[in-house]
């Protein structure tokens, strides 16, 4: 398989993009990141006018059509993953904006390909 550069640059582990490279059957957890509009943050205006003190910031009020939009691109991407590997994502993680899969090469391959991925990384531990 001939995988262009933008999808392989989306598979965020050498050891998993030698995997979609060379098709292996052998199944990984992965993260798969959606590319989703990201929280804005604002600057949340002080009752008082002293300008003393740490700045303060919050969430912007979420737009009502791009988080509809959102909505619709997860519950698409969900199904594209099922398609591709046959089983629906185990878990959606909400504040990354991302599905934990279970995946051989090829299929990473596959996903790689979505428009709606930003990234595949390895679901690993890591010393502390």
């Amino acid at each position: 398989m001939d995988l262009a550069a933008t999808v392989l640059a989306k598979i965020q582990s050498d050891g998993l993009r030698s995997e979609a490279v060379a098709e292996t059957a052998t199944a990984h957890t992965v993260i798969v990141e959606l590319d989703l509009p990201m929280p804005k943050l604002e600057t949340a205006v002080r009752a008082t006018s002293s300008l003393r003190g740490k700045p303060s910031f919050r969430f912007a009020p979420p737009d009502p059509g791009a988080e509809a939009s959102a909505a619709s691109k997860i519950a698409a991407s969900r199904e594209d993953i099922a398609q591709i590997t046959g089983n629906l994502p185990e878990t959606y993680l909400p504040t990354s904006g991302s599905f934990v899969v279970k995946a051989s090469g090829e299929q990473i391959a596959r996903i790689a390909r979505m428009a709606s991925v930003s990234a595949i990384w390895p679901n690993s531990h890591r010393g502390r």
